[in-house]
């Protein structure tokens, strides 16, 4: 126990680029995973995340089961293109092409894309990237859910604010 708690209190600083801040994703496992960073550019809500210590596998790489969480992540991006801020938006399949490793220290960016929207499932895909470099492509469905204040789950009215 006392070598995670090391893990996490000796990472590297997260410092994202200009203009992103951190999502608000709620308790529990979305804490360990995270900070993850949102910035808005024209429609879309791009994700990013700085790849740390508690990231990477025995390989030095990040670890594909972590690029899949990011990959589900998406569900905020899609919330925003959707204009659905205040829905919850559970996963009902994800895909997920890796195509390069990422490694320690690495900012990775998701630009996420709706394909389609039905009365009930909104589908996208996304392409993560560090620099012009592509780590992975995903193809993603979220159910649309019930509408709810903001939780840790939705964006609610977060970025319809200027950050401060």
């Amino acid at each position: 126990m006392q070598d995670a708690i090391a893990l996490l209190t000796n990472d590297i600083p997260a410092d994202p680029p200009q203009g992103f801040r951190s999502l608000p994703t709620g308790p529990g496992f979305n804490l360990l995973m995270g900070p993850i960073w949102g910035r808005v550019e024209g429609p879309r809500l791009v994700l990013g995340m700085r790849v740390s210590h508690r990231h990477i596998n025995p390989h030095q790489t990040c670890h594909g089961g972590v690029l899949s969480v990011f990959a589900d992540f998406m569900a905020y991006a899609v919330q925003h293109e959707a204009d659905e801020k205040n829905t919850l938006t559970p996963t009902v399949s994800t895909t997920i092409d890796f195509l390069s490793p990422a490694v320690l220290g690495d900012w990775l960016e998701g630009r996420c894309e709706l394909l389609r929207r039905t009365r009930n499932l909104l589908f996208c895909q996304t392409v993560a990237r560090v620099g012009d470099r592509p780590v992975f492509r995903s193809s993603s469905i979220f159910k649309i859910g019930k509408q709810v204040s903001h939780v840790g789950s939705t964006l609610g009215s977060f970025f319809d604010t200027a950050p401060g």
